[in-house]
């Protein structure tokens, strides 16, 4: 049904963008763009295929599903750039496909973000619900009943746990042992069951299998694994026939993300360089000249990408003092200039560092870079300080947007900071950079008390 509904937004964008553009310009008549539609039907079936765009799954969450469909509207609209050449006899221009673009990007876009709220509302009203019990009672299976019970879209309702050892917990739907299971499943309608249990042997397993698959009951099993992860989210490939646990989840290690993720930071610098430097860096660099003294920038050593070494660029905002490279920024600190604290409070002194983004040395988004002394220090004391590396550092991060600073002297500070990171570098996606992005423009309007 979804794969209908794009089919006909994506026809209806050229029948838009057709008669948009021939109100200003002489264009042959839409029928003569039929070749060119259908081709370009083609290559949407052929990318969904590549992308899963279509491979929806209950427990998806609607983050990775409107990053699945972005990944795949920018390779399709790349794929149909480089197909102008070929369709000259219909005037298919760069303008044409960069108007369809635009057009395709919010009509799909917005489609799927009414589509999934649309879900998430009928399921919070028990309308598509999938029916399920849990067999053991322990911190694996009330963990899952916590992470169902929140994300409403994903449609669960666990109808109770079976469990031999009786444990006392407050609210939690005792249904029997687990040999009631049985009976319960033939009286009640189940969808799924999840086994949550150590002790029992492999012919007791396997006869729940057994009854489940004979039921047309998905049987599946909460694996423990969680004492040696951390709680981390995993990943597991198949060398072969053996199964390989991977602790950390890294979406950028994907060639294709990298690639997304490093146009987009070409592209965006580029707009902020070209649109924005021009007219500001002069009424900046006037106003140092009149109010400070020195050099108007600031080059530091700083950690990036595998703890590499480069020279972040910024608007020099504090007196020339030999503490720079050793001591971070304290709120009210003697050293700032008059000029440098409203730099820093508008966060105008990082705009620079589009500099660094776009030799490669720097993210748009990403964890923010430390002083090579706060790196030496902290990753000595905080544990997987030094995993922030794993990326190139950003302009603006997670961690900033959800209201830590740079500068963090305290050291639980320092370690919640590195975990909002850490989950960043673990929970990577187009949408969630242009989500921080936004976050981080809505953060200057409303005067970030984090920014001194």
């Amino acid at each position: 049904m979804t794969l209908i509904l794009d089919f006909i937004i994506l026809n209806l964008t050229f029948i838009i963008t057709h008669f948009f553009i021939s109100s200003f310009y002489s264009y042959s008549d839409l029928v003569k763009l039929l070749p060119f539609i259908l081709y370009s039907n083609i290559i949407w079936i052929l990318l969904s295929r590549v992308f899963c765009v279509y491979s929806l799954y209950r427990f998806e969450s609607a983050d990775k599903i409107i990053s699945r469909s972005i990944k795949m509207l920018i390779s399709y609209i790349a794929v149909l750039f480089l197909d102008v050449l070929f369709f000259r006899e219909v005037q298919i221009t760069v303008l044409y496909i960069s108007i369809f673009s635009v057009f395709l990007f919010v009509f799909i876009l917005l489609f799927k973000l009414l589509g999934l709220y649309f879900i998430k509302s009928i399921r919070k009203k028990g309308v598509n619900n999938r029916n399920i019990v849990i067999l053991g009672l322990d911190q694996k299976s009330l963990d899952l009943e916590h992470v169902l019970g929140i994300e409403l879209s994903f449609g669960y309702k666990i109808l109770g746990y079976f469990s031999d050892i009786y444990i006392e917990y407050e609210d939690k739907k005792i249904l029997g042992k687990i040999d009631d299971l049985y009976e319960f499943c033939q009286i009640n309608t189940v969808h799924e069951v999840y086994f949550s249990v150590n002790s029992k042997d492999d012919d007791e397993i396997k006869k729940i299998i057994s009854f489940c698959d004979s039921h047309f009951i998905r049987f599946k099993i909460i694996p423990e694994f969680q004492n040696f992860t951390l709680n981390r989210k995993i990943n597991l490939d198949f060398y072969g026939k053996i199964p390989i646990l991977h602790l950390r989840k890294e979406p950028l290690e994907n060639p294709y993300n990298k690639l997304v993720k490093r146009l987009f930071d070409i592209v965006f610098s580029l707009l902020i360089i070209l649109l924005i430097f021009p007219w500001l860096f002069p009424i900046v660099i006037f106003l140092y000249k009149i109010s400070c003294k020195g050099s108007i920038f600031f080059l530091q050593k700083r950690s990036g990408q595998d703890n590499l070494v480069f020279n972040c660029i910024k608007f020099r905002t504090m007196q020339d003092n030999s503490f720079s490279d050793l001591k971070g920024t304290l709120k009210d600190d003697p050293r700032i200039t008059p000029l440098g604290k409203f730099l820093r409070k508008t966060r105008i002194d990082e705009l620079p560092q589009f500099i660094n983004v776009l030799l490669g040395q720097m993210s748009v988004v990403g964890p923010r870079p430390h002083m090579i002394k706060h790196t030496e220090d902290y990753s000595k004391l905080v544990d997987q300080f030094l995993v922030r590396h794993f990326v190139k550092p950003g302009i603006t991060g997670w961690a900033q947007t959800t209201g830590y600073i740079d500068e963090s002297q305290k050291l639980q500070e320092m370690t919640d900071k590195v975990k909002k990171d850490v989950w960043y570098i673990e929970n990577w996606s187009f949408a969630l950079d242009i989500k921080i992005i936004l976050l981080t423009i809505l953060n200057i309007i409303q005067k970030d008390k984090n920014a001194f």
